[in-house]
């Protein structure tokens, strides 16, 4: 009995064991919350005054601490349980300390800077901005508020009047009660039980020790329940760590003054709309269910743009071969949706553009035997784009196949083909669909062009397809249709997805890709500061005493992701990553390539558009080589430069401008002047309107040459031979 007893029990280590070390595979540790509390009160406590504010917030803002920003806090994702580790407070304590009394440091005047926020500073910034009106206004007042772990109001009052700046923060150091007054007329107070800094002022209203009570009690008074409702909900779409950047403003009334004064838009009255129906912005980046995430999103209820484009199912009920390396999801219209847009055209439009619209749609229904409201019937409202172990596919919601096939089949007579080939044993349909061809060339069309649009009618469009339950796979080759069948998909994409935090039932469109060691690369970076910061302080920081990514089971694979999303109430712009935005701009499947792409744009963008203003400046420069040439001739046979138009053979100043040059005139001593005009038909960009580009004759011998500037126009978009260089005849 003995022997079995002890049989079961070294069974049961060893399963406990075996689970423990599969569980450590797949996830990191969770952290010891007490530890995490811990680290958060030495190293930078989460947010306090997010707790506590009044009914009459108008905006709220919080500023991560500098460790916070680097790293070095724990905020809910894998790497805090090394945040939280004694080596890791130790050190951080021991930069500190080395930070306080580095000489080097305090030579160079960096010491108290330094100090103040990487030593005194235990909390994030927060602000927030008060106002009983409801909106932000002249009589607002602000309130800031952080901790700093500095003793005494002595301490204090050192440590502020150590800061090597232009102008003095305090009019006069704080009293024994720690009131005082800031230089810019804002009172001040250092509490020193609670650590506690506050500063209050407004535009309008006084701010003295008196008022600062009563802030303070108000504040005291609030609750997270008092607070603006969007300004909670909004906030746990962007960071519940309470230790990241957010902010949050009212925007009430604004949009409807933004939207009266808006012109025309190619959306119509949608964005007139939106704006006025706009009463909350809120944006920043932290974690959300464990995730890195940025966002900045809208609150804009009863926007009818919203009610358009929210998705209305998400349910990517399919699978991948193996897991996939990235998707992207597209959320097309209902029929239901389509219509209602389609019912309120002369409302969003007005009338023209909607008469316009429907012969459109007319159109597309001769050309294709179907319109968009058939489209939306027939396809979505999920399309997916994903890359497995079989290859890239196209996925799209098919709710009324037989429907769609029906009408494919009454296309034949215009040339519409279908059927059913088999590629190493798999199934695929093909459809083809001819191009526009001689039959859609206008009436008054170019006879010459029949020979192209015959060529382009018989090119047309194949397209390749398998049937998935409710689903059709798509592929560029039919070849790659079969290669999906062979892998056998096994890994449900619903189930991907919702792993990854995917906000598929409000994403319009939006991307997510797994990345490779990004909180490791993450730790390490974060160590690579620490070692840093404590040779920059003096200290004798060893970081080989803090674990290494393995021992911590930092998770191998994570998310990256980009999204548009919409709800009936709000529209956002996310970012998902682990621990860093940077992790956007790394070459991680397909988003390598998208980011590299955006910044490539960012570059290219200005220096197209310096481009574009130096081509228009050397456009109105053209204007005055006839003129030049006048003027020339002019002297050599008189002797004498023309002082105006009509002395040099010339017609009116504006007879000579061109699309860029509104005249040119010339003046005394043979001077010519040429004037841009950005008004119609000129095409002079608005920055250069009015701008003059001056010529400036010199003799030399028998010869005139010309010395050119610019007036009003800034010198890198002035030509290189208009510089104040002579310019030859």
């Amino acid at each position: 009995m003995i022997a079995r007893r002890t049989v079961l029990l070294s069974a049961a280590i060893v399963a406990a064991l075996g689970l423990a070390a599969c569980h450590k595979k797949d996830e990191a540790p969770a952290a010891d919350p007490k530890a995490v509390a811990a680290a958060q009160a030495a190293i930078a406590s989460p947010a306090w005054l997010r707790q506590h504010l009044p009914a009459q917030t108008v905006a709220y803002l919080r500023i991560p601490s500098p460790w916070a920003a680097i790293g070095g806090v724990p905020n809910g994702r894998p790497l805090d349980a090394a945040l939280s580790s004694k080596a890791h407070l130790d050190t951080v304590a021991r930069i500190r300390e080395s930070m306080a009394k580095d000489k080097v440091l305090a030579d160079l005047k960096l010491a108290p800077v330094v100090n103040l926020l990487l030593g005194d500073l235990r909390s994030p910034v927060e602000a927030v901005l008060i106002d009983p009106l409801g909106i932000p206004a002249p009589t607002s007042r602000v309130v800031l508020t952080a901790v700093l772990d500095v003793p005494s109001i002595e301490a204090f009052n050192a440590r502020i009047a150590s800061l090597d700046t232009t102008s003095p923060l305090l009019a006069a150091p704080l009293d024994a009660q720690g009131n005082g007054q800031l230089t810019g007329g804002g009172a001040i107070r250092y509490v020193v039980a609670e650590h506690r800094l506050w500063a209050t002022q407004s535009a309008q209203e006084p701010s003295d020790k008196t008022k600062l009570d009563e802030v303070i009690a108000t504040i005291g008074k609030s609750a997270p329940a008092t607070a603006p409702v969007t300004l909670g909900t909004l906030e746990q779409r962007i960071d519940t760590s309470g230790e990241g950047l957010f902010g949050w403003v009212s925007v009430r009334g604004v949009g409807g003054v933004a939207a009266a004064q808006a012109g025309d838009s190619p959306l119509g009255k949608l964005p007139a709309d939106f704006a006025s129906k706009a009463d909350a912005i809120a944006f920043g980046g932290g974690t959300v269910d464990g995730r890195a995430q940025f966002r900045v999103i809208v609150h804009a209820p009863q926007a009818r743009l919203l009610q358009y484009l929210a998705p209305h199912a998400f349910a990517p009920d399919l699978k991948a071969a193996g897991e996939p390396r990235w998707a992207m999801t597209l959320s097309l219209p209902d029929a239901k949706a389509y219509k209602t847009f389609e019912d309120n055209l002369n409302l969003d439009f007005g009338q023209d553009a909607a008469k316009s619209y429907r012969a459109g749609v007319a159109k597309i229904k001769t050309r294709y035997g179907a319109e968009p409201a058939d489209w939306f019937r027939w396809f979505g409202p999920e399309f997916l784009v994903f890359s497995d172990d079989a290859g890239l596919f196209f996925a799209l919601r098919t709710p009324d196949r037989k429907d769609w096939y029906a009408r494919i089949d009454s296309l034949a007579a215009k040339g519409w083909k279908t059927g059913v080939s088999t590629v190493d044993g798999t199934e695929v349909h093909w459809l083809y669909m001819p191009g526009p061809g001689t039959e859609d060339m206008p009436a008054d069309a170019d006879p010459t062009l029949k020979p192209l649009m015959a060529l382009t009618g018989r090119l047309g469009g194949r397209s390749y397809w398998v049937e998935d339950g409710d689903w059709i796979v798509m592929a560029k080759v039919p070849q790659a249709l079969s290669d999906r069948a062979a892998a056998k998909p096994d890994t449900s994409l619903d189930d991907w997805f919702k792993a990854r935090a995917y906000p598929g039932n409000r994403t319009l469109v939006g991307y997510t890709a797994t990345s490779r060691d990004a909180q490791r690369e993450a730790y390490y970076s974060y160590l690579q500061i620490l070692q840093f910061l404590g040779a920059a302080s003096g200290a004798d920081v060893d970081i080989s005493r803090l674990p290494s990514a393995h021992t911590l089971n930092l998770p191998e694979k994570g998310v990256i992701g980009a999204a548009v999303e919409v709800d009936p109430e709000t529209l956002a712009i996310s970012f998902t990553y682990e621990q860093s935005p940077v992790e956007l701009v790394g070459s991680v499947g397909g988003m390598g390539i998208v980011a590299g792409t955006a910044i490539v744009a960012a570059i290219a963008v200005p220096q197209y558009q310096n481009y574009m203003l130096r081509s228009q400046v050397s456009g109105a420069l053209a204007a005055a080589d006839a003129v030049k040439v006048a003027v020339a001739e002019h002297r050599q046979s008189t002797g004498k430069f023309p002082a105006s138009n009509k002395a040099a053979g010339l017609g009116a100043p504006e007879s000579l401008g061109n699309e860029y040059a509104g005249s040119v005139e010339v003046g005394p001593g043979g001077e010519i002047v040429v004037t841009m005009d950005a008004t119609p038909p000129h095409k002079t960009d608005a920055r250069l309107d009015s701008a003059t580009l001056v010529l400036t004759p010199r003799v030399e011998g028998n010869a005139v040459s010309w010395g050119c500037s610019g007036e009003g126009v800034d010198a890198k978009y002035l030509p290189a031979n208009c510089r104040d260089e002579p310019l030859l005849p």
